[in-house]
């Protein structure tokens, strides 16, 4: 079943950059509307404050000039509250469009309305003593200011429509938001093309990979690439390098495999001519003998050519678990008690502990049966084959050692190359054992060594990983 493939880096980036500059300036709007509001509503109630101020100024003034005159005149022509004449003319055409959003009333000691403003009614504007107060007039709300002259008595009273302050404010958030908006497309073009440019080292990283030879597997270049994604070049470099030298590895495997198995084969060959061609009954079964003998040389190359190349690939043996390493040997020295006893060769075995070991149980029994066969294969009739089981705080060691020649100090370096056969090799066999040997070794993160036995031979000893024992 197919799946969808995930979007693309680009259009995420994108996505996410547009979103969280819309959002920013969402925020910013937002507390610029707030700020703005406050910030007009305290100039407008300010504005209010002050012309209510002058207003009364304006009418103590010319309330202390009627009262001289009634003293002058001894009250005529005045009622007994004075009033200040009505200013409720009809504006003319130069006044502002907020004018008649604007309100005032004058309202004298007595409670008699003195003067107010055309588009004011005859009613108080607000029944509060003093202060900011809000009141509906009409089918609006209106911010009013109340001042008390405490002298006169004088009770003004200045308002405003609230739609002006709305208004205002939503001419500044437009002003605000508009280029804004318009701006956004730009934006997200410049923010495309700045993605791009930043994504034009991996699109290279890609068109370099796509262009590697499966044999040729060179390492990408480190130069122009980015500081996040250089950990991905290098892994990819550093897995280019196993597979390079895998591949490398099988091609050797290959053509020493096939150089090898052509000596046996034409052995096979020339003994099934010379069988042939016999004329006598003793000389057929000589060389028939000699068949048998060089088709279980080949065989024994074949199984352990098939054992390399299982153990050959790059990577960790998998299906480990915890296992005894003494009763494992004990079962491999009972394979092998037919071929020690065939060249009277003492097997034994000394177990100081368990050993108890966590690892791929085949794998270790391969190298048991091959340094095994190796130590009776090369030592000489009577002699001695002695596998040690060792534990300590260090973890545990595996030693095989025999009573045969041994290996010279020079060479024990290079015995353990695929198909190689020391000068001193007296034994038939592939050359193969030890490498595998090495191979497991390896892939259980042990280590190996080549020593002098105790017996007089060849002693191979084996330390596991420590974090592999379970002791």
């Amino acid at each position: 079943m197919s799946t969808a493939p995930a979007p693309s880096i680009r259009r995420r980036l994108l996505a996410i950059l547009l979103s969280v500059v819309a959002l920013s300036w969402l925020l910013t709007a937002l507390v610029v509307y707030f700020d703005a509001r406050h910030e007009i509503e305290e100039l407008f109630d300010a504005q209010l404050a002050q012309s209510a101020r002058v207003l009364l100024a304006m009418s103590e003034h010319e309330l202390a000039e009627q009262q001289a005159y009634r003293k002058l005149t001894g009250g005529a022509g005045l009622t007994e509250s004075v009033q200040i004449a009505y200013a409720d003319e009809d504006k003319d055409g130069d006044g502002h469009e907020y004018e008649d959003k604007l309100a005032f009333q004058v309202w004298t000691s007595d409670d008699q309305l003195a003067l107010h403003s055309a588009n004011a009614p005859t009613q108080p504007l607000s029944g509060q003593a003093s202060g900011f107060s809000q009141q509906r007039i009409g089918e609006s709300l209106w911010r009013v200011f109340t001042l008390h002259g405490e002298s006169s008595g004088i009770r003004v009273l200045v308002a405003q429509s609230l739609d002006i302050r709305g208004e205002l404010i939503g001419a500044i958030i437009t002003r605000l938001l508009t280029p804004v908006l318009l701006s956004l497309p730009v934006l997200a073009l410049l923010i495309g093309y700045g993605i791009d440019r930043a994504l034009r080292p991996l699109l290279r990283l890609a068109d370099n990979v796509r262009h590697l030879e499966p044999d040729q597997l060179k390492p990408l270049p480190l130069g122009e690439t980015p500081e996040e994604s250089r950990p991905l070049v290098e892994s990819l470099n550093q897995l280019f390098a196993r597979l390079q030298y895998a591949f490398d590895n099988e091609r050797r495997f290959t053509a020493d495999a096939a150089h090898e198995l052509r000596t046996p084969l034409a052995a096979l060959k020339t003994q099934a001519q010379v069988a042939l061609g016999a004329s006598d009954d003793e000389a057929r079964r000589h060389a028939l003998r000699r068949i048998v003998e060089g088709v279980d040389r080949a065989t024994h190359l074949v199984e352990q050519l098939l054992t390399l190349a299982r153990l050959d690939p790059e990577s960790a043996l998998r299906d480990t678990s915890p296992l005894e390493l003494a009763e494992l040997c004990r079962e491999t020295l009972a394979e092998q008690a037919e071929a020690a006893q065939r060249k009277d060769i003492d097997l034994a075995l000394e177990a100081q502990c368990n050993g108890r070991i966590t690892a791929n149980r085949d794998a270790i029994h391969i190298l048991l049966r091959n340094l095994l066969d190796n130590a009776i294969r090369y030592t000489p009739a009577g002699g001695s084959v002695r596998a040690r089981v060792l534990c300590d705080d260090a973890g545990v060691r595996l030693l095989i050692g025999d009573s045969g020649p041994g290996i010279a100090r020079a060479e024990r370096g290079k015995v353990m190359e695929r198909f190689y056969r020391g000068p001193s090799a007296s034994a038939p066999g592939s050359g193969l054992g030890m490498s595998i040997v090495q191979r497991i070794v390896e892939r259980h993160q042990a280590t190996m060594e080549l020593g002098e036995s105790s017996l007089g031979g060849l002693e191979v000893s084996i330390a596991f990983a420590p974090k592999l024992n379970e002791r």
